[in-house]
């Protein structure tokens, strides 16, 4: 019973996220934030696309809890078939990403495997060959690639993820190129030429260049240019001004919006977040994400529902989490 009530709460809490202005009942000025193994604000996006940011965990928590390696599995199911969920184990995952980390906690090798029709069809393994420095880059390769992918499969399967290479860095910004397209990646760091003229002048980015304010661990805006001045496929990024707790963050992609907002416990550990979709202030759809824990408050399991505007149920997306540790000589 009493699991059912914190069930029903959490998902109260969830589904009210995003539509009344505030995360939940906590006041996140006063929350304490404790570090996750995740850092919510990288993880779960857009960032994991760019690898050579390594910044989706926290390095001090991999390192204080001696974890040697993540395992990400991905499945999904049909909403009449939730009793598959607790069965995971017997399931072939649609994903898998593996990470492996050293001594300090930072990432060394990552391999993606992917899966067909319950079978696997290949694998991408990439390799960290330097660490990651203050901004968060680190020089990447790729040290093995196995896909043997068909056009037709191609078409329900996603290959994001990019390599940068540094090519300037100054007081004022950083720039990155895509090795495969030769787009520009900018942080601008200092605040004050975050305006469109300053950005414009310093950076001059073309339609196809993506502009980041802020760095890859604490960005605030996202966006590409169109017309020098005007902003295009915005994404901003919301953190409390007191406790810099991430609250939100909002994409515009026209003609779509989609805010994602996150909830806490009275701890500080993030336990869910919520997607709404709206088009023209309409809304749309949701995807109520709920992140469950062990007793280390380590995510071991991130199920995503996603929701229509009559509360339907559609397809179940769930993420499952392992760990692997160091050996220690305690």
């Amino acid at each position: 019973m009493r699991k059912l009530f914190f069930f029903i709460a959490l998902s109260l809490n969830l589904l009210t996220a995003c539509t009344d202005g505030s995360n939940n009942a906590l006041d996140l000025d006063k929350v304490n934030v404790h570090q996750s193994v995740l850092r919510m604000n990288s993880f779960g996006t857009e960032a994991e696309q760019f690898i050579s940011f390594p910044v989706w965990f926290n390095d001090s928590v991999i390192r204080a809890n001696n974890i040697s390696k993540i395992t990400r599995d991905f499945y999904s199911f049909d909403p009449a078939d939730t009793s598959e969920i607790a069965l995971l184990n017997s399931e072939v995952p649609r994903e898998k990403r593996e990470y492996w980390f050293d001594k300090l906690g930072q990432l060394k090798d990552l391999k993606v495997t992917y899966f067909y029709d319950d079978q696997e069809i290949g694998s991408v393994q990439y390799t960290y060959v330097s660490s990651k420095d203050k901004h968060g880059f680190a020089k990447v390769v790729i040290l093995s690639d196995t896909n043997s992918v068909t056009d037709f499969e191609e078409k329900d399967m996603d290959f994001p993820f990019k390599i940068h290479e540094k090519e300037k860095e100054t007081s004022k910004y950083l720039a990155y190129r895509d090795q495969q397209t030769g787009d520009y990646l900018f942080y601008m760091l200092d605040k004050k030429y975050w305006g469109a003229l300053s950005v414009d002048s310093i950076l001059k980015p073309t339609r196809k260049d993506i502009v980041v304010l802020g760095t890859s661990y604490f960005p605030t805006k996202k966006y590409q240019v169109s017309n020098k001045v005007n902003e295009k496929d915005v994404t901003l990024y919301a953190y409390n001004s007191k406790s810099h707790v991430l609250e939100s963050i909002h994409k515009q992609d026209y003609p779509f919006e989609n805010k994602r907002c996150f909830v806490y416990d009275k701890n500080g550990y993030c336990t869910g977040y919520i997607d709404s979709t709206f088009t023209d202030k309409v809304f749309l759809t949701r995807i109520v994400s709920e992140v469950k824990t062990d007793k280390k408050m380590k995510p071991i399991k991130i199920v995503h529902t996603k929701e229509n505007q009559n509360n339907e149920t559609g397809r179940i997306a769930v993420e499952r989490i392992s760990y692997e540790y160091k050996k220690t000589n305690n």
